[in-house]
């Protein structure tokens, strides 16, 4: 298979998720944890706050967007497609797709306010993240169908290192500009892992069901 998964990174997602909807059920029951601390990290990324940072993490958050992942999503897809991968491209799309449906329907759940001071710009409920979930939605992604198969070591470290860069910038221009709390990017980041984790082990049935049934997949690499 293309995409495979092992059973520790099973094992992690799972725990990861548990982590994030431990979250959710604090924040939605307004216990005080964890958002004391989320206060104090909010009043802190205040007093850091300069004209350049403005500039740097208006960038940041631009570039870790739910449409710019969509972008990203779409050209790693038109790459697939290319190389004559027309599952795995299906599978990068629907993954961040259906991921961002998710996403909508637990901010809908928890419901929680935006932080004192976000941008108008920034509505609807805080918790999660979708722009730090949709960043590392496609970091994930990367990180099981790109990097793989960069045959250079050194390159590969790069890389890796490059995107995670990309990834904590947009976290951390989250909370610079006020638009979600500490947790808020945190359960971003846990779904992220877990969604693309649970994708990847749905991905063997899903490949078989469309080479087994539809012709023009009959003779697809999966």
């Amino acid at each position: 298979m293309i995409i495979a998964v092992q059973p520790k990174q099973k094992r992690r997602a799972v725990f990861v998720a548990l982590l994030a909807i431990i979250l959710g059920a604090l924040i939605g029951t307004n216990f005080p944890f964890p958002g004391n601390i989320d206060e104090a990290v909010r009043a802190f990324m205040t007093t850091i706050q300069t004209p350049y940072g403005d500039i740097m993490m208006a960038i940041s958050t631009f570039l870790g967007s739910p449409a710019m992942d969509i972008i990203y999503v779409i050209i790693l897809a038109v790459i697939l497609l290319l190389a004559d991968l027309k599952i795995p491209a299906i599978w990068t799309i629907s993954t961040m797709l259906l991921g961002q449906g998710l996403m909508r329907i637990i901010k809908m759940l928890v419901n929680r306010d935006r932080p004192v001071g976000h941008l108008l710009t920034d509505s609807g409920s805080s918790f999660p993240s979708q722009h730090t979930f949709g960043a590392f939605v496609v970091i994930f992604i990367m990180f099981l169908l790109v990097m793989p198969n960069i045959s250079s070591a050194v390159t590969r470290i790069l890389a890796k290192w490059a995107i995670i860069t990309v990834g904590f910038m947009t976290m951390l221009s989250r909370l610079y500009l006020s638009a979600h709390f500490l947790s808020d990017v945190l359960a971003g980041l846990f779904f992220a892992y877990a969604w693309v984790i649970l994708a990847a082990a749905c991905y063997p049935k899903m490949a078989n069901y469309l080479k087994n049934n539809f012709r023009m997949f009959q003779h697809e690499e999966i």
